[in-house]
């Protein structure tokens, strides 16, 4: 595991972590939207907390708390996240280097594709908070995201959020805070994540050397944090610039695009999940475009919206979006991704038809 720092714009909330660190809440929730680094702050803040020579506001790099954190051994962190999350490692050498089960829970998990946090999960981590730490120092829960726990799994953390052991810390990261049980959320100091401004963003962009930084930025809402490290993605979650370029041309056909066309374009082997968010991401630009004159996600594709914008129901686009979200909820499951994504299209085709014209839309399953 590599070692990490806060982003620019997340300073003032790091002074204030680190001023906690000596008498730390039990659990803290950090929450906000995708992208905007709360994964990086609290992983860094973990660090801090497992160092054992720490140095002001920072890890020393040098103890032995440090490379086991850069080993990805450290036997006192726990991750608590869906299997289909979980940080890879060497699960052999870390069942050697913390001497009890974190191995065995490594090893399971890696063999499902749960993309929940699950009852056993919760368990394992309450057996190992009942031990004593390891290195004599806190014992650490990154709990990564709180709306992936299931029901089960949430009443079985409940118990443990009630009476924490003395030392441990619960890291806790929500990406929607309205989908985190209440009862969870009570148990837990909330912070809100810093979001960078459109400079911060793009000056940091920049740094890393992120082509087009500008234009991507826009396309990711304004949340950097994942702009240009397509290696950390698997590759279901990105989609090739060819594809990028297909889509962008049908939809920017508006009302002339046909189905022709749409069969003829589409790919065969196209990914289910990056298209619908590209497609989502083009509908409410749409409508913004249509409601306020204004785009956010695709200003390079501004005249192609003021265009098709100009003659369209913004209910029925609306109507769109949301058999698109009904087929995103399914985007994991085995699917015949070219079928899944000319219905889309199709019924893209169909929401920009004058009113009258055309039967109710249906979403493609």
């Amino acid at each position: 595991m590599e070692q990490v720092t806060p982003l620019p714009w997340q300073q003032t909330l790091w002074a204030q972590l680190v001023a906690w660190r000596e008498r730390l809440p039990h659990a803290l929730l950090l929450h906000g939207p995708r992208g905007v680094g709360k994964r990086q702050l609290l992983k860094a803040f973990a660090q801090l907390l497992l160092c054992e020579t720490a140095v002001d506001d920072s890890p020393c790099g040098r103890c032995a708390g440090c490379h086991l954190w850069l080993a990805d051994n450290h036997p006192d962190l726990r991750w608590l996240t869906p299997a289909a999350q979980m940080p890879e490692r060497d699960d052999a050498a870390s069942a050697d280097a913390a001497g009890d089960e974190s191995g065995e829970l490594r090893s399971a998990s890696a063999s499902k594709t749960s993309r929940e946090i699950v009852i056993d999960q919760v368990r394992k981590t309450g057996e190992f908070l009942s031990l004593t730490a390891h290195r004599g120092g806190r014992q650490v829960v990154l709990l990564i995201p709180a709306e992936a726990l299931n029901g089960p799994a949430a009443n079985a953390l409940l118990k443990v959020l009630e009476e924490p052991p003395a030392g441990s810390v619960f890291l806790v990261i929500s990406d929607e805070l309205d989908a985190v049980l209440p009862t969870i959320r009570s148990r837990c100091i909330l912070l809100s994540a810093p979001v960078p401004t459109a400079a911060q963003a793009l000056a940091w962009l920049q740094s890393r050397g992120v082509d087009h930084a500008a234009t991507r930025l826009a396309e990711a809402g304004g949340a950097p944090v994942g702009i240009g490290d397509e290696s950390a993605l698997d590759d279901r979650a990105t989609l090739d610039s060819a594809t990028r370029d297909v889509l962008f041309t049908l939809l920017g056909r508006g009302p002339a695009l046909t189905g022709a066309e749409v069969a003829s374009a589409v790919p065969k082997d196209i990914a289910v999940a990056p298209a619908i968010r590209l497609l989502q991401r083009w509908g409410w630009d749409l409508l913004a475009e249509r409601l306020a004159g204004r785009v956010r996600y695709y200003p390079q594709y501004q005249r192609q919206f003021a265009t098709v914008a100009r003659a369209l129901e913004p209910k029925r686009v609306v109507e769109w979006a949301a058999a698109l979200a009904q087929m995103q909820a399914v985007s994991d499951h085995p699917l015949n991704g070219r079928l899944v994504i000319e219905g889309a299209l199709l019924s893209y085709i169909d929401a920009l038809r004058t009113a009258g014209t055309n039967p109710p839309m249906t979403a493609v399953r």
